[in-house]
């Protein structure tokens, strides 16, 4: 998945008693808020990052919010970037790190609700033949990694909890596709990398070692919080100030999509393995990893500002953009205020 550039990173819209179980005519005048308009929604080929906007297109959830909603996906999460910045995409399925850099860039774009948090898919995996236990034993070796990606801040916040010295690990710089053929090859010990080249490497033999928030080390097991990537719904300023009652129609869709999800997973992994052509069995491994829920709170607010901190020092954007100038809980708090409980 994405946190492609960097990495290549969910609000769970609980909807008002009342208007989930109110009658009609309430429901109708509700719909009537938004206006009659096709919404292009751009997304990825892939169920981390387009996972409810499937659901909620294929599910009809949309429909019952009185929308007209076209998905369209692209290959990769970079390529969207280039449709927000140029105006194409007023309605995207992204991640933060599209969101900060063309913000840096003095794009106006708001992410209106996080999608999930995709921590668990960023991962270390070991080659076979590493020898790689424990946390130290990543002293010495070497580890494929696509520039600028993400899951550094994963390694780093396992480097400083467990006493290892980063500046022993040898890093490479390759794709994701490289980093797998390296592995089998024994050119690097291990690959840092993320869905679904993580899959692909522990079916060639490869061991997840940790990723963002779980550790299958030896000297650690169990939940990490080495790194949060959270996906994302965002817009184009100019949309969130023209549509707002069809941005909450949306989120209110979006909410029952997340609400499938997590209460039939196989028939969601099923659905989005069908829309986006890939195995079915594999979608529902990745799925799993994933935590879709669409809870604006400080943990979120967190995982972007330590994202923007890393890409300045990167030096993927020029300037570290306000968290505020590129996300916006008005429109979600205004449907699902016990969701937006950031301070």
């Amino acid at each position: 998945m994405r946190m492609k550039r960097i990495v290549t990173v969910g609000l769970c819209l609980t909807i008002l008693a009342g208007v989930l179980s109110g009658c009609g005519s309430e429901k109708k005048a509700e719909n009537k808020d938004a206006k009659s308009i096709e919404i292009v929604a751009y997304g990825v080929i892939d169920p981390q990052i387009s996972a409810q906007q499937i659901i909620a297109d294929k599910k009809g959830f949309f429909k019952e919010e009185g929308l007209t909603v076209t998905n369209k996906f692209v290959q990769s999460g970079g390529d969207i970037s280039p449709l927000i910045s140029g105006g194409t995409a007023q309605v995207s399925f992204e991640s933060p790190y599209t969101d900060i850099a063309v913000a840096a860039n003095n794009v106006g774009v708001k992410i209106v609700a996080p999608m999930a948090d995709i921590g668990n898919t960023q991962c270390v995996v070991a080659g076979k033949n590493a020898n790689i236990v424990n946390a130290k034993d990543l002293e010495g070796k070497k580890v494929g990694i696509a520039a600028g990606a993400g899951v550094l801040i994963a390694i780093r916040n396992m480097c400083k909890d467990l006493g290892v010295d980063i500046n022993k690990i040898e890093f490479v710089t390759l794709s994701q596709s490289d980093q797998i053929a390296a592995l089998e090859h024994g050119d690097i010990d291990a690959m840092a990398c993320w869905e679904p080249w993580v899959s692909n490497a522990v079916k060639a033999g490869g061991k997840v070692l940790f990723s963002g928030l779980k550790s299958y080390l030896g000297d650690k097991q169990g939940d990490v919080q080495w790194l949060s990537f959270y996906t994302t719904m965002q817009v184009s300023d100019a949309f969130y100030k023209e549509h707002p009652e069809e941005i909450k129609a949306m989120l209110r869709a979006l909410k029952k999509a997340t609400d499938f999800i997590n209460e039939h997973p196989d028939e969601a992994a099923e659905i989005i393995a069908k829309e986006i052509k890939l195995d079915t069995s594999q979608v529902k491994q990745i799925m799993s990893q994933n935590k879709y829920k669409m809870t604006f709170d400080d943990h979120f607010v967190q995982s972007c500002n330590d994202m923007s901190a890393f890409m300045k020092e990167m030096k993927n954007i020029p300037s570290q953009p306000a968290f505020d100038k590129y996300a916006d809980p008005t429109l979600l708090k205004a449907v699902a205020p016990e969701l937006v409980t950031v301070k």
